[in-house]
């Protein structure tokens, strides 16, 4: 897995500036140790219903799944042994703690950008994806979340469970759901 340092460096709000000599270093060392820590898995699963895990009653989703027939549930995850790696570097060194913090955010995405690629692949001819969708943007309520790892066997398939307060563990995971649309022929 390869982690951008433009994407760390978004996620450290540097809006575009490039990072000094000093904390290029600490991303740099940051980066090698997450590397290290890393365990990504990702599980997928089509359906012909866009509302098997639910949303029939939000409104914003409704809207972004309109055109579509079918979709995708998604759940990936850098897994927890970066969980434990945030936690041991936050009791020494709070900075590189948040530099960690956004290597994680930027390898999730990258990991979640490359599961919808593979989901492109086994797209039949005439279809698109729509962009994904979580629950808990719009007024797509967490609790979603909850039918989304049923259907997909979230915990035993790749580790990622939810707390009672819906809480994705490891913390760097995301779970969707990806809409599929017929492409209109222009």
């Amino acid at each position: 897995m390869t982690i951008d340092e433009r994407e760390i460096c978004r996620y450290l709000r540097l809006q575009g500036r490039a990072p000094g000599a000093a904390l290029e270093e600490r991303i740099k060392a940051m980066r090698e140790a997450a590397l290290k820590a890393i365990r990504p898995a990702r599980v997928w699963r089509r359906f012909d219903d866009p509302f098997v895990a639910g949303g029939a009653d939000s409104k914003t989703l409704k809207r972004h799944l309109a055109e579509c027939h079918a979709a995708y549930l998604v759940c990936t995850t850098i897994g927890a042994e970066f969980d434990t790696l945030q936690r041991r570097t936050a009791a020494t060194s709070p900075a590189d703690a948040f530099v960690l913090q956004a290597i994680g955010a930027a390898a999730i995405e990258e990991w979640t950008d490359e599961t919808e690629r593979e989901i492109r692949r086994e797209l039949k001819e005439g279809e698109t994806l729509v962009s994904r969708y979580s629950p808990g943007y719009g007024d797509w309520p967490l609790e979603a979340q909850r039918r989304l790892f049923e259907l997909l066997d979230a915990p035993r398939k790749v580790g990622v469970s939810l707390t009672d307060s819906l809480l994705m563990v490891p913390s760097k995971s995301v779970s969707a759901i990806i809409g599929v649309k017929t492409e209109v022929s222009q």
